[in-house]
């Protein structure tokens, strides 16, 4: 990757709606580099996907609570099932393995308190092989950004 890729990844999380033409202007390339740089930035995996990132709170889901779990076991099989369960719960927004006193950590969306409560008894406690959960409610979002820094 170079500097003229890195130009192009800077523009287009500033302003995915870019037409080739205008990402080719703000990056100093023309038309067809730029076209064939993109795509070949897509084919290696660079470029995920495209699409609009929604208002969690104005979609009505002002409670944002991380979700701490230990496991019962480490073996492979429990941990590949308790990985496919977890993606069967819409209000879990992320999971990540983890190392040092849990094994994942889960970020939870909620309408309310009592709806994460809901989803922890109907859904969480019922997730394959977990011994513990450990849950801290969030108090205000001080940064968020889906922003790559390159």
């Amino acid at each position: 990757m170079d500097d003229a890729d890195r130009r192009i990844l800077r523009a287009i999380q500033k302003d995915p709606d870019l037409t080739m033409r205008q990402l080719a202007e703000v990056t100093g390339l023309s038309h067809t580099p730029c076209w064939r740089r993109l795509n070949q930035l897509k084919d290696a995996g660079v470029i995920e996907a495209k699409r609009y990132i929604l208002s969690p709170a104005a979609a009505g889901f002002s409670v944002v609570v991380f979700c701490f779990v230990r496991m019962k076991e480490h073996k492979r099989e429990s941990l590949i099932e308790f990985e496919a369960a977890v993606q069967r719960i819409p209000e879990v927004m992320q999971c990540y393995s983890a190392t040092g006193d849990h094994d994942y950590i889960l970020r939870v969306l909620a309408r309310s308190v009592s709806h994460y409560e809901q989803t922890i008894k109907n859904h969480v406690v019922e997730l394959p092989h977990v011994s513990f959960i450990s849950t801290s409610v969030t108090l205000n979002e001080v940064k968020n950004t889906t922003d790559i820094p390159i």
